[in-house]
């Protein structure tokens, strides 16, 4: 079916213009290392599933300041927060050769941080220093519609923070993941394994760093198609920064 004649049939009318409601403020008040139409990309996926579902549990891994957790901890549709983070000081990353420094990474000033935040209920945070793949099925028991990656940044670390975030996710629910052209390998490993099997949808948004992994009814993915997403995955921007990798191998004589 064409992009035209499915949406009204989810509840979401055609609105090319969406993205003007959403209220990039909410990320003012702890520094994080996001962009604009990341931002964008972020507040998307939370309106579509509080549209799909009305309320919804967060989880995120790797959350460092928190702050991709700040539009969450104020708002009151947000049931739940889980922060999954080992705090390591450095991390491999597969941009870099040498290990990517985390300065003061520590859940006390997260936590800090995000007490700052106006209206902030940092009393729904439940935090595990802990990589997702060393939890246990029972460290979370309520199901979660929302999942965002990000972090350790390296092909391998990617795909086990899915399979291990997969556990907890609820049947319609949202995976996304952060800075998606540095683990390409990884997501293309995770849409070999879902296949065709079907009730997924592959998403990206345009001139962002983020890619997420629908799950269950289809207006969630018809809802994200109304804040400007597009299907598949962001082969043409993985390609682009393939060649500017190598155009610096060259400039620099590596």
């Amino acid at each position: 079916m064409g992009r035209g004649g499915c949406y009204g049939c989810y509840g979401f009318t055609r609105n090319p213009m969406n993205k003007e409601k959403l209220d990039l403020s909410q990320f003012q008040w702890i520094e994080t290392q996001t962009s604009q139409q990341d931002r964008e990309a972020l507040l998307s996926m939370k309106e579509v599933i509080c549209e799909a579902v009305g309320s919804f549990r967060y989880l995120e891994v790797g959350s460092h300041l928190g702050g991709s957790l700040q539009p969450h901890v104020a708002d009151a549709r947000c049931l739940k927060i889980y922060s999954i983070d080992p705090r390591p000081l450095e991390q491999p990353d597969e941009r870099w050769a040498e290990n990517y420094k985390y300065e003061g990474n520590s859940t006390v000033r997260m936590m800090e941080l995000l007490n700052t935040v106006p209206g902030a209920d940092t009393s729904k945070i439940e935090t595990f220093e802990a990589c997702s793949w060393d939890l246990k099925p029972e460290s979370i028991t309520q199901k979660v519609e929302f999942a965002f990656i990000d972090g350790e940044h390296t092909n391998v670390a990617a795909l086990r923070d899915y399979e291990a975030v997969r556990r907890y996710m609820a049947e319609a629910s949202v995976v996304a993941f952060h800075d998606s052209f540095v683990t390409p390998a990884a997501l293309l490993k995770i849409e070999s394994g879902l296949g065709r099997s079907g009730g997924h949808g592959f998403l990206y948004y345009p001139s962002s760093n983020i890619v997420a992994v629908t799950f269950g009814p289809a207006k969630l993915e018809a809802g994200l198609l109304e804040y400007g997403w597009v299907k598949g995955l962001p082969f043409s921007h993985w390609y682009s920064f393939k060649q500017t990798v190598k155009r610096w191998l060259r400039v620099f004589g590596k």
